[in-house]
């Protein structure tokens, strides 16, 4: 985790100044929990930050409780007051965030990430999903492909999507 952590932080010192005006402030959910989340945290987390419209990013696995980072394989066992302090520092930030973007991976769909976005899409933040794998082999629960007012299916187009003025995109997957 600890190698992670770093690299994320490498990633956010790289990060480009150049934004456009307007440019919007954004809460990214995604899972750490398996290699394809990780890759796409890492690879999502640098396509935002070289988004010309989004202005800052925050990361809430760089904003955990006193700085203590989960880690099922690790040394460290939360606790019910890290737990608590973490959900509620999460809650705020979605809330001062103008949007929220999630990362889904098909057939292992984090719900951590599902309960950030139906959490920002009730405060009436606007929400965009990045869909990660084959979502008509493995098809996506209702509510996660609803529910988000519009999606990406590419680090490209993570990339160049304009979070100043999201448009709304139906999801075209399947569904359960």
């Amino acid at each position: 985790m600890d190698e992670l952590i770093k690299q994320l932080l490498e990633i956010q010192s790289q990060a480009p100044n150049d934004k456009l005006p307007g440019a919007k402030t954004g809460y990214f959910g995604a899972g750490w929990f398996s290699d394809v989340q990780i890759k796409t945290l890492v690879t999502g987390y640098r396509a935002l930050l070289n988004n010309p419209t989004v202005a800052y990013v925050h990361l809430p696995l760089l904003n955990q409780s006193e700085g203590n980072v989960y880690d099922e394989n690790g040394d460290f066992n939360p606790d019910f007051k890290w737990g608590v302090n973490t959900y509620n520092a999460d809650e705020t930030a979605i809330r001062n965030s103008d949007f929220t973007l999630g990362v889904l991976e098909a057939g292992n769909e984090d719900s951590g990430t599902a309960y950030e976005l139906g959490y920002a899409k009730a405060t009436g933040k606007p929400t965009v999903t990045y869909y990660v794998g084959d979502w008509n082999a493995n098809p996506i629960n209702l509510m996660t492909a609803i529910g988000p007012d519009s999606y990406v299916n590419s680090l490209d187009e993570l990339q160049t999507f304009d979070f100043r003025s999201i448009e709304t995109r139906d999801y075209k997957g399947k569904i359960v």
